[in-house]
């Protein structure tokens, strides 16, 4: 069972390999789902669905949610759920963006309203252990810039790996205590000033800037830098991205397809999804983008 499960496609890999699945996700996008032969329920997770669906089906072995644990406002009771759910067997895994990741390479633009909480292993242990579910398996994983991905299971169920004391101690050495986070606080205000010395430099010898991609997190970006159209004309986003056509919020720059880059050729491109950069900047030269500067940054860290 896959919780937050969206169009299916997680869920579709299971299908895929003979095991019965079941999806819960709270949009109308799970009617893609439904679409592909993927048995979703249109509700939000909680504890009484867990049941009725534990009655109709059985125990899950399996239950998944991978990148929305952060964003359950009610946790206790998704857990609650979780465990309704899960075999005696059974594992759960969840897949969050991990704070350590965040703070090593500072990624507060990652710091908007769909996120409730940034998890640490340790901060996600006290709550599993809350509920009498033993982490037995935790790994980093590259997704959104640093994720944690971690493999529970009710207590006594299996032995813990040793991935699990290891991430610990990591995050001892990491120290994420307050002094820690008020030189993150700092470092974030340094990466401002930074960006604004780079892009005063490029807008005074009247070189174009296109920004690249528009996630959630461009969002923040953009408003904590105070960009404008007069600074960013554009931000390119894929054909059919429901975004095209629209504007950046809380500015007028506007949204427009991913063609105009390579129709209009500006000097600079900006990568909003700077996360992926080593992932999207070839799929942008080869597609056609002519890169004039020998400028190299990231964003927001530089």
């Amino acid at each position: 069972m896959d919780i937050g499960s969206n169009d299916g496609t997680l869920l579709s890999n299971f299908s895929d390999g003979g095991h019965r699945v079941q999806g819960i996700e709270p949009s109308q996008v799970g009617n893609l789902a439904n679409a592909r032969n993927i048995p979703t329920i249109i509700t939000f997770f909680t504890p009484k669905v867990a049941k009725a669906v534990r009655k109709q089906h059985g125990p899950a072995r399996i239950v998944t949610a991978t990148n929305v644990f952060a964003h359950m406002e009610n946790i206790h009771a998704v857990l609650d759920g979780i465990i309704a759910m899960l075999d005696d067997k059974g594992v759960f895994i969840s897949e969050s963006h991990y704070l350590v990741s965040l703070v090593e390479t500072l990624q507060y633009d990652a710091i908007y309203h769909e996120h409730l909480r940034y998890y640490s292993l340790a901060s996600l242990k006290h709550l599993l252990d809350m509920h009498g579910l033993t982490i037995i398996h935790a790994k980093r994983i590259p997704t959104h810039g640093g994720s944690i991905r971690v493999y529970a299971s009710k207590v006594g169920a299996y032995s813990v790996h040793e991935t699990v004391k290891a991430i610990l101690k990591e995050e001892e050495r990491a120290d994420l205590a307050v002094d820690k986070l008020q030189e993150f606080k700092k470092r974030v205000a340094l990466s401002k000033l930074q960006l604004h010395a780079l892009l005063l430099d490029i807008k005074g010898q009247a070189r174009r800037i296109y920004g690249i991609g528009a996630p959630s997190r461009a969002g923040t970006l953009i408003n904590y830098l105070g960009l404008d159209e007069g600074i960013v004309e554009y931000v390119l986003e894929v054909k059919d991205s429901y975004k095209v056509g629209k504007y950046i919020p809380g500015t007028l720059i506007p949204v427009v397809e991913e063609s105009r880059l390579y129709e209009d050729q500006p000097e600079y491109a900006l990568l909003f999804s700077w996360h992926i950069a080593d992932e999207l900047a070839p799929k942008i030269r080869h597609k056609g983008f002519k890169e004039t500067s020998s400028c190299r940054c990231r964003l927001p860290g530089l």
